[in-house]
């Protein structure tokens, strides 16, 4: 299956060169040291000074709650380091293509309804914090809590230290979110915990879907809590 973010890309790839959608944009070009394409933007914001690159986005922003869809997409691309951040981290919302969809829809949602009066600076930090609390208050929402879940999340608590503040799922997420990131287990060992000890799903049932053998799963899922709580 093609991802959304594969699908974004393609299209960016085209747009990005098209010299008749930039010049609907002209204040943009001129606010991104006078760019002439959309990839010209981009390139800016990606090497411009905070205070430059929020001038081009504080642009962006003003013409997307208007009503203006390329500006939004503009604004999009150059949010999507961002967007593919809550993609990763939100596992108890899907897979991984789910959760991309997810992460884009929430961006551009809050793009859309930028409160620009309001929050006239940061537009990609305001922007990428509120899809976040929606996507959180989505997990809310979504997540069960199995007694696995709780189980995982009471071990990890008492070989870190750490007291759960939030709903115990959503920690799991939290702590396998920055495994992945640490290095510590893979983003496919990842899936398999959040997919069983989140999701509720037995192992037999993952491993018929997949096609695989069930002692391999439950070795990987040893494995890789084990990475997780540092024996």
């Amino acid at each position: 299956m093609v991802s959304v973010f594969d699908l974004l890309d393609r299209e960016w790839r085209r747009l990005g060169s098209d010299e008749r959608a930039a010049r609907q944009l002209p204040e943009v070009g001129e606010a991104a040291g006078g760019a002439r394409s959309l990839d010209g933007v981009e390139r800016f914001v990606r090497t411009a000074g905070p205070a430059d690159a929020d001038r081009v986005l504080v642009t962006l922003v003003a013409r997307s709650v208007e009503g203006d869809m390329l500006a939004s997409r503009v604004l999009l691309q150059l949010l999507l380091p961002g967007v593919r951040r809550l993609a990763r981290t939100w596992w108890v919302l899907g897979d991984a293509d789910e959760r991309a969809a997810a992460a884009v829809a929430a961006t551009y949602d809050r793009i859309r309804r930028y409160p620009l009066a309001r929050r006239p600076r940061r537009v990609a930090a305001n922007v990428l914090m509120d899809a976040a609390a929606d996507l959180r208050r989505a997990a809310r929402a979504a997540a069960p809590v199995p007694a696995s879940a709780l189980d995982a999340v009471d071990a990890l608590e008492a070989a870190g230290g750490r007291a759960c503040s939030v709903h115990p799922a959503l920690e799991l997420a939290d702590v396998l979110a920055d495994a992945v990131a640490d290095g510590l287990v893979t983003a496919a060992d990842a899936e398999l915990i959040a997919a069983s000890r989140i999701g509720g799903t037995s192992l037999s049932e993952i491993a018929r879907r997949r096609g695989a053998k069930l002692r391999t799963l439950q070795w990987r899922r040893k494995r890789a809590e084990a990475a997780l709580v540092g024996t």
